[in-house]
């Protein structure tokens, strides 16, 4: 292991990633964990600050270099509550989409949704003043509905193709010696964390507002964790899409 049997772990600071994240440091003393932007994930991987990063998956695809841990991921199958596109103008009229700065993947979701699904020929941008954003994590959960109402991406996205979105994996670099222990390690800390989910969901409400239940609701049954063939087979659309393949 790296840095004398310290291994890092990089994260976001989102509620979505608590049963990923919150018992990593209690299921081995070796861990360390980290939290950054989403967009900086993949440079603490290739800088060697983390050994193991929750990147977004359009990272992923675009980084070959990197490679997920096997059967853990944030994923979706159907409306997912914190990927949203908030609507100042019906669908019909948008023209202009604002990206939002935290994640490459739900912009890229936004801009394929709308183009293929909805039928429009959108430009994506950055700023305030577009007919829509697209709004993530905790914020997105804590919103108010847009003028012209919210569409939930994950949903869109389970309508248009029938699988489900898988959002962020578990990354390494393919030249990590220790994929396996930290493959270990994130699957205990992922069951551990099932296992405090009423706490995790209590400590969302005291902070964040929403009902226990409300959190309960979104971190047990809107998310799923433990990937299965159905996701990766949701996995390879995307990328197909992104890519053209």
């Amino acid at each position: 292991m790296s840095r004398e049997s310290i291994i890092v772990f990089a994260g976001a600071p989102y509620s979505n990633s608590a049963p990923l994240v919150d018992k990593l440091i209690e299921v081995d003393p070796r861990v360390r964990v980290i939290n950054d932007h989403p967009a900086s994930l993949v440079y603490d991987l290739n800088a060697g600050k983390a050994d193991v990063a929750l990147i977004p998956v359009a990272h992923l695809f675009s980084h070959p270099e990197l490679t997920m841990i096997d059967g853990l991921g944030i994923a979706a199958n159907g409306p997912v509550q914190s990927v949203l596109l908030k609507c100042n103008v019906p669908v019909d009229r948008i023209k202009t989409v604002a990206r939002d700065p935290a994640s490459a993947t739900s912009n890229a979701l936004a801009e394929l949704l709308l183009r293929k699904h909805y039928g429009r020929d959108i430009e994506m941008v950055d700023g305030n003043g577009a007919d829509a954003a697209v709004v993530i994590g905790d914020r997105a959960l804590c919103s108010d509905p847009a003028p012209a109402g919210d569409i939930d991406l994950s949903e869109a996205w389970k309508e248009m193709t029938g699988l489900p979105f898988v959002f962020a994996v578990w990354a390494v670099r393919k030249d990590f010696p220790e994929i396996g222990a930290v493959t270990e390690i994130a699957l205990k800390a992922c069951k551990a964390g099932f296992g405090s989910l009423e706490k995790i969901a209590a400590r969302y409400a005291g902070e964040l507002g929403h009902s226990q239940s409300f959190w309960l609701g979104y971190l047990g049954q809107s998310i799923h964790y433990e990937l299965d063939d159905r996701d990766m087979e949701g996995l390879e659309q995307f990328r197909s899409f992104i890519f053209g393949d």
